[in-house]
């Protein structure tokens, strides 16, 4: 019996990947490197174990300019470029007032998360926001989903994630609870433990399953 519904938020609710590389290629310019892709970005920020900072930026860790440089760019041009998938409004709405507890555990730091989540008027849906800020360690490690239970007091066992890439698929089997993979998104999945082509159907899934 599902109680307690985990998101992931990139690829899964919001399709962000071309407001990340706006900011991403604005750290870029100021560092006098090419511009890259959506697609290229896409690709490296769901693979596991990639040092971003150096696929990004050149530097073998984050620069406190840098990651300040995107965080400005980001929270102020995000909303422009962000969309929800078609029907993901809907599907909140209709898991919350079915009862499910709904959460967000993102390897982005939890106020992107917000801002992006008020501007399309779902902040309210979810009892809480779970950011890579919040823990020690981001997925694939399991330290998010286990947050977001305490915080909405539910079990692993009530609990599922649902995310696009295999870093949220590592999340789920770290922390032994049910991966629900979303197709449309931007990642690959190996072994999920159910798969979806789109918001409807995972909908219609979600709603049979119902505290």
């Amino acid at each position: 019996m599902i109680k307690s519904i985990i998101f992931d938020m990139d690829g899964t609710l919001l399709d962000s990947s071309y407001a990340l590389t706006c900011s991403v290629n604005h750290v870029r310019e100021y560092l006098g490197l090419e511009a890259v892709s959506k697609e290229y970005l896409e690709y490296y920020i769901n693979e596991p174990n990639q040092n971003l900072a150096q696929i990004f930026y050149a530097t073998k860790e984050y620069n406190p300019i840098h990651k300040e440089m995107f965080k400005e760019h980001y929270l102020k041009n995000a909303n422009l470029h962000v969309k929800p998938y078609t029907g993901a409004y809907e599907l909140l709405k209709n898991l919350k007032n079915a009862g499910f507890k709904l959460s967000i555990a993102t390897n982005a730091s939890d106020f992107f998360a917000i801002n992006m989540l008020k501007a399309q008027n779902m902040l309210n849906f979810f009892e809480c926001i779970v950011g890579a800020n919040m823990v020690k360690n981001p997925k694939p490690k399991p330290d998010m989903i286990y947050k977001a239970c305490k915080l909405t007091s539910t079990k692993l066992k009530n609990s599922v994630l649902i995310g696009d890439s295999l870093k949220d698929e590592g999340a789920a089997k770290n922390a032994k609870i049910d991966f629900l993979f979303a197709k449309w998104g931007y990642g690959t999945s190996k072994s999920p433990t159910y798969t979806f082509d789109n918001l409807s159907e995972l909908e219609n899934f979600l709603l049979k399953h119902t505290n």
